[in-house]
């Protein structure tokens, strides 16, 4: 975009020339082929931002995991909207690259009274028009005909989770304080973290493990997708620090954190981490022996070795904060096809 600066006397007349393409008609001052061009101040919108909006769009919820004969609903919101809002919900078969037209999906929501296996890896999409412009949001269904395998902990006990912190040359050794609280969580109780970054370093991680939640695909079937969620809270009052959480997955001695990180909301109780239908390609490996070519890094396979699940908390700030944040309602559902 064009600022106060390009569109100057002083610029040459080559400059000044394109300027008068963008800005339009413009006022000849002086005489002769030599003369200096002189311009009408910027127009805001090009010049000072303006108040030029841009819509935008999402659907609740982005990715949803449901069983069989479940009613999954769709919403819209957008904002930064102008005028009357006209939609048309889309449907694509073949991973979102072709989509056709909802026939009457023409409102801000769209229901599908009970999903079937033929709705697995449906995509849809939302075309939202409004007065000042068109804009677009997708979200992403799979379907399982079998119930999810659930794993949560709305309690926190220290007795059930295993504490590793990560040190190296990089996250320097650090203090790391778990509490155990009854009330005060969303609701009853939670866990409380407090990380004091080391000198020098600009971020501490911590893994907690949960020690009873296994799950075995060979025993249990292969894993279709998993869903994660957690209620995330940030206790600091500055906003030169804060805290992300990820899922965690340990499988035959390497641990990955999924790649959708979420950060902790200041003084309030939020689902910062919620996320479904998380595939193998969402996870990373970040401890461990490293993955084979041609390996399955984790395995979600009906063959794999089991893994374990939990979640990972890395806070930014500088050499010597100290950040607070806690943890409630953790909850992993491992979904199979």
């Amino acid at each position: 975009m064009l600022d106060r600066f390009r569109c100057v006397p002083a610029l040459i007349r080559g400059l000044a020339l394109a300027c008068i393409t963008v800005l339009g008609l413009v006022t000849i001052v002086g005489s002769g082929g030599g003369g200096a061009l002189g311009f009408p101040p910027c127009p805001p919108s090009l010049c000072d931002g303006g108040s030029v909006t841009v819509p935008a769009a999402f659907i609740q919820p982005a990715y949803i995991t449901a069983l069989v004969g479940t009613l999954v609903t769709y919403t819209v919101n957008t904002s930064n909207t102008t005028g009357s809002l006209i939609y048309q919900w889309r449907r694509s078969s073949d991973g979102g690259a072709t989509y056709s037209d909802i026939v009457g999906a023409t409102g801000s929501s769209y229901s599908l009274p009970g999903v079937n296996l033929s709705d697995d890896g449906a995509v849809f999409l939302v075309a939202v028009h409004a007065g000042n412009g068109t804009v677009q949001a997708i979200s992403h269904l799979v379907v399982s005909a079998t119930p999810g395998v659930v794993f949560e902990d709305g309690e926190l006990l220290p007795a059930n989770w295993l504490v590793s912190p990560i040190v190296d040359a990089i996250h320097p050794l650090f203090v790391h304080i778990e509490e155990h609280f009854t009330s005060g969580g969303n609701p009853g109780a939670f866990q409380k973290m407090t990380f004091q970054l080391a000198q020098g370093s600009g971020s501490a991680r911590v893994i907690y493990t949960s020690l009873s939640s296994i799950y075995d695909p060979v025993l249990q079937g292969a894993i279709h997708v998993i869903d994660y969620a957690e209620d995330c809270i940030a206790f600091q009052s500055g906003g030169t620090t804060y805290t992300q959480s990820n899922l965690l997955i340990e499988q035959l001695g390497r641990r990955y954190v999924s790649n959708t990180p979420n950060s902790c909301v200041l003084g309030t109780w939020s689902a910062a981490a919620s996320r479904a239908s998380l595939v193998a390609q969402d996870f990373q490996l970040f401890d461990g022996p490293a993955c084979s070519v041609g390996e399955s890094c984790p395995d979600f396979s009906a063959s794999a070795m089991p893994m374990r699940f939990g979640y990972w908390r890395v806070s930014f700030g500088v050499g010597g904060d100290s950040i607070a944040h806690g943890i409630d309602n953790w909850k992993v559902t491992v979904w199979r096809r």
